[in-house]
């Protein structure tokens, strides 16, 4: 009986931790590779069949040793992975670890009534140097959804023959706050930057950065600007990185969008891509070449490794590069940053 009602209990755990993957979007194939590490028969198509196979596999061990990958698979990418970062090396990393420490220290016991509000839900010292401060919000996100006619009212189930609607679902984020006392950063990062919506995204970024101010008492100032990297990511071209996309500007006020194609991994290997900017730089007046370049003001890197890919993203705009003040851009995309290892990997690429 007790075996029983263990496997019982396991398998629900494993089949909400599906649920909770697949709502952080993290890729089916790589739930499929843990699954399949584990027990090859387990698993499946789809995040359904992955769940329904647990019902057939009474191994304990096996459940067991799922679960925890599981859950190590999960922690990883809430920590790391699908963040939109903003760092801050012109700060006191002591000052501000000393001030988010003290308030840990007396309130990570204490859950607010409205899950829709901020709270402390996690310190980890990973290091003599680097610590994380995970802060827990509820926020709702819009899904598109379609809808069955027969489910509706007869008057409309037979006007339409689809219909899809729009609806709101809650989902747990985890933005964080990191402080690196050996290499002097903080960096502050918003979680589900992929799943949130641009417009919620933003308005995230600036709730958190008061909350920091007025809960906590840190107000960071002077982030690093990325605009400049965007000309040097593009120009940064090796057999490990290629360019997944860009928007680029041309010298007549074309904007362009090219986004890698098919099984290619650098869009500036593309001929379609080659030839565009050729014909740019090639442009003439008189015989006198007119020195015209490309003006990229998105672009998105992938860099590649034997075991899995980081990717990053710069998402400047139009209106940015023409503002009289000149260009700036302080948020960062980060995917498939799964340790702090990989987050300096493309902190130095970015910094």
């Amino acid at each position: 009986m007790s075996k029983n009602v263990d496997l019982n209990e396991i398998r629900e755990q494993i089949a909400k931790y599906v649920d909770w993957a697949l709502d952080r979007k993290i890729p089916l194939p790589e739930l499929q590779a843990v699954f399949r590490g584990v027990k090859r028969t387990l698993s499946a198509r789809n995040g359904e069949g992955l769940k329904t196979k647990l019902n057939s596999e009474f191994d304990l061990d096996k459940l067991s040793e799922l679960k925890g990958k599981l859950d190590e698979l999960l922690k990883s990418h809430i920590l790391f992975d699908d963040k939109l970062i903003s760092v801050y090396y012109e700060t006191d990393v002591e000052e501000n670890k000393k001030s988010l420490l003290e308030f840990f220290k007396n309130n990570l016991s204490a859950f607010p009534e409205d899950e829709a509000e901020y709270h402390p839900v996690e310190h980890i010292e990973l290091s003599d140097s680097v610590s994380i401060f995970q802060f827990s919000i509820v926020r709702e996100i819009s899904v598109r959804d379609i809808l069955n006619p027969d489910d509706l009212i007869e008057s409309i189930s037979e006007e339409y023959q689809q219909l899809i609607g729009i609806k709101k679902i809650p989902l747990a984020c985890y933005d964080l706050v990191i402080c690196d006392t050996e290499k002097n950063y903080v960096v502050v990062a918003m979680d589900l930057a992929s799943v949130l919506s641009r417009s919620d995204l933003n308005l995230a970024y600036i709730n958190f950065n008061n909350y920091l101010e007025k809960s906590i008492g840190i107000k960071l100032a002077n982030p690093c600007d990325f605009f400049p990297k965007i000309q040097e990511l593009y120009d940064e071209k090796s057999k490990e990185n290629g360019v997944t996309e860009i928007v680029f500007m041309t010298p007549h006020g074309t904007t362009h969008n090219e986004k890698l194609r098919g099984n290619q991994k650098d869009l500036r290997d593309a001929t379609y891509h080659n030839e565009g900017t050729k014909a740019v730089r090639n442009e003439k007046v008189d015989g006198k070449l007119l020195g015209n370049d490309i003006t990229p003001y998105r672009i998105s890197m992938r860099y590649y490794f034997d075991d899995k890919n980081l990717d990053t993203s710069l998402k400047s705009s139009y209106q940015a590069i023409n503002t009289s003040n000149g260009s700036h851009l302080h948020e960062a995309y980060i995917y498939g940053t799964r340790n702090i290892d990989d987050l300096n990997f493309i902190l130095d690429k970015l910094t």
